[in-house]
C-alpha cells in the first residue's frame, strides 16, 4: 500500500508535530508556518497526539526522537506494528539532534522515511516533505509482522558501502598525513590557491558542495542530495 502522502502537493498536507521540547517546537512550527501546508497540528507528546492521530490520520507526521515517558521511536514502533490501521501507512520523520549512523539504521528498520538532524531550514524540511510525496515505495509486511518500507534493506547495504568508502578514504587521508614530513610546512600562498591535484583528496572533497549542516552525507545519507549550483 502507498503512504498517505503520495502524490500530494504540500500545500495539500496534513502536517502533525510531535515534540516534547518546548523551544524545538516553537523553532520547528515557526518553521512550518512558512511552507503554506494545509493544516498543521502540534502535541506535546505521543501519548497527548495518539487519540488524534487515530481519530483523524495526518498525511504525515514529524516526530522528535527523546519523549517521555512515550518516545518517538516507540510511536513509530506502534504506527507500523498493524495494531492500529488507520496509522500503518503515514509517513513520520523524524528530528533530532543526534544523527549517529546506528540512530539512522534504527529508525529506518523500524519503518521511518526520513532523519532529520537539527538544526535544519525551511528548505531542508520543505526537501524532505517534497520527496515523501514523491515517494512510490509502498509499506509491506517484515518478519515480525510489523510494517516496514519496501527496498529499506536494500537501501542501508547501499549506504553501508558508502560508509566504507568514506572509512577507507578516511584512513587514507590519516596515513598520508602521518607520513608527510614534519619539517615541510605548507607555504602560506600554497594555502591560498585550490586544492593542489596532487594533494590526496580529503573528506570535504568527497562531500557535495552549498548544502546545510543538517544535510550533510556524512551526519544522514538518507536525506535527499542537493545539487551543485
Amino acid at each position: 500500500m502507498h503512504h498517505t502522502s503520495f502524490g500530494k502537493d504540500i500545500s495539500q498536507l496534513d502536517v502533525v508535530l510531535v515534540e516534547q521540547s518546548k523551544p524545538t517546537q516553537a523553532i520547528l512550527r515557526g518553521i512550518l508556518g512558512t511552507l503554506k501546508l494545509g493544516r498543521v497540528r502540534v502535541y506535546d507528546s505521543p501519548k497527548d497526539a495518539l487519540p488524534m492521530l487515530i481519530s483523524d490520520p495526518p498525511d504525515i507526521v514529524l516526530s522528535g526522537w527523546e519523549m517521555k515517558p512515550v518516545s518517538g521511536f516507540q510511536l513509530l514502533k506502534l504506527m507500523r506494528s498493524g495494531r492500529i490501521p488507520e496509522l500503518i501507512n503515514v509517513p513520520l520523520v523524524f528530528i533530532t539532534a543526534y544523527g549517529t549512523r546506528a540512530l539512522v539504521t534504527r529508525a529506518m528498520e523500524a519503518g521511518a522515511h526520513h532523519l532529520l538532524v537539527t538544526p535544519i531550514s525551511s528548505a531542508v524540511l520543505k526537501k524532505s516533505l517534497e520527496s515523501i510525496c514523491k515517494d512510490r515505495r509502498q509499506f509491506v509486511r517484515n518478519d515480525d509482522g510489523g510494517f516496514i518500507i519496501d527496498g529499506t534493506a536494500r537501501r542501508l547495504e547501499q549506504n553501508q558501502a558508502k560508509f566504507a568508502a568514506l572509512n577507507k578514504a578516511r584512513e587514507y587521508q590519516k596515513d598520508e598525513n602521518a607520513a608527510a614530513p614534519e619539517s615541510e610546512p605548507v607555504p602560506p600562498k600554497r594555502r591560498q590557491r585550490g586544492r593542489d591535484d596532487n594533494e590526496p583528496l580529503s573528506l570535504k572533497d568527497l562531500e557535495v558542495g552549498n548544502i546545510s549542516p543538517a544535510d550533510k552525507f556524512s551526519q544522514n545519507p538518507y536525506l535527499p542530495r542537493r545539487a551543485k549550483k
